[in-house]
């Protein structure tokens, strides 16, 4: 049961780190942004055996990746979006330079 338990808990702290990476970096990256890299650094450790360990390794994984990618672009241009609230360009490059650096790496 405690096994169960510990696994039932990881989505749920999962979703708190992306809501805490969320705030820490709304002056810089969307929303979408963030939760995608959350979920591309949670997605390898899902089926951990031991999942104590998988929120501290995502949010280590996470952070580094969100510096990369703020250092890598102008963060003011990824907060642009057009009148009608769909993404701009330069959040959709954004978003495939995340998701390189994310191959990449792996």
């Amino acid at each position: 049961m405690g096994a169960n338990t510990a696994e039932a808990a990881v989505p749920d702290t999962i979703q708190e780190l992306t809501n805490r990476l969320t705030a820490s970096y709304a002056n810089l990256l969307t929303a979408a942004i963030v939760r995608d890299v959350v979920q591309d650094c949670y997605q390898p450790l899902s089926n951990a055996r031991i999942p104590n360990y998988v929120p501290i390794l995502v949010e280590h994984s996470s952070r580094t990746k969100l510096r990369q990618l703020t250092r890598r672009s102008d963060p003011t241009i990824l907060l642009h979006e057009h009148s009608d609230g769909m993404r701009s360009h330069a959040i959709a490059r954004a978003y495939r330079r995340v998701r390189i650096a994310l191959a990449c790496s792996a």
